[in-house]
């Protein structure tokens, strides 16, 4: 493996890219196998939408987390504007940067080029960070960014064909298994965003973006979503936020 030595720093190793194809096998635990079940159900959702089955594929490849594309194609269909879309897409990713931000912190080597890290950012979700607080501090140092960028690009690759086998499965299935696999996707995305929950305002952030979700339907059908969000999310914020709570 080569190595080279930098001003300052310890010798630094190359990135061993033989992590890669590791990295891919890691997909097949139970974590992965559970957001493989959900993009059955994304492909089933898409088609409940009247959308076609490409436009999932665009969302998985260009979106990358389960909440974002459904709320992208939600509103898509509902014909909200892209201004909109676009907000309210970069709200369900911004949980995510402290996951980015610590999964890269373990994995980059000092002195490398940074391209992998910015290939490697793309690809962190909830999913690839749970694998990854579970497998990789196990992983040398110098294999860690590709490893990271094997398990994302073989989550992709996989929720392609998963999502596909939904969409057009959804058509042969009787009714209620269909119905089934619509609701898997809502299900994920509920149990993902409790499951990233750490403090009382973000419980209170859930329950308030749920109860308001059926106003939003009634009252801003374009962006009802987006409305439940940001405004259940700012009164948590408000009511129960701890920075605040010491500040009084």
């Amino acid at each position: 493996m080569l190595t080279r030595d930098i001003p300052g720093n310890p010798t630094v190793s190359s990135y061993d890219w033989r992590g890669f194809p590791v990295g891919m096998r890691a997909l097949f635990g139970i974590p992965g196998l559970v957001m493989i079940s959900s993009f059955l159900g994304f492909g089933a959702f898409v088609r409940s939408l009247g959308l076609q089955v490409d436009l999932g594929w665009y969302t998985t490849l260009f979106i990358w987390a389960l909440p974002g594309q459904v709320v992208f194609l939600t509103m898509l269909a509902q014909g909200a504007g892209l201004i909109a879309i676009a907000l309210a897409v970069t709200l369900t990713a911004v949980r995510l940067l402290p996951m980015v931000m610590l999964v890269l912190s373990k994995s980059r080597l000092e002195g490398q080029p940074r391209w992998p890290e910015y290939l490697a950012a793309h690809l962190i979700a909830i999913t690839l960070w749970v694998i990854a607080d579970r497998s990789l501090d196990r992983v040398p140092r110098e294999q860690r960014l590709p490893w990271v960028m094997g398990i994302g690009t073989a989550m992709i690759l996989a929720m392609l064909m998963t999502l596909t086998a939904g969409f057009y499965l959804s058509e042969a299935l009787p009714p209620l298994v269909a119905i089934a696999l619509v609701f898997m996707t809502p299900t994920f995305f509920g149990l993902s965003l409790v499951g990233g929950a750490s403090y009382a305002f973000d419980y209170l952030a859930i329950g308030l973006a749920a109860a308001l979700t059926p106003v939003g339907m009634i009252y801003f059908p374009q962006v009802d979503l987006l409305f439940a969000g940001v405004v259940g999310g700012l009164a948590a914020f408000l009511l129960l936020h701890p920075r605040r709570r010491r500040r009084r």
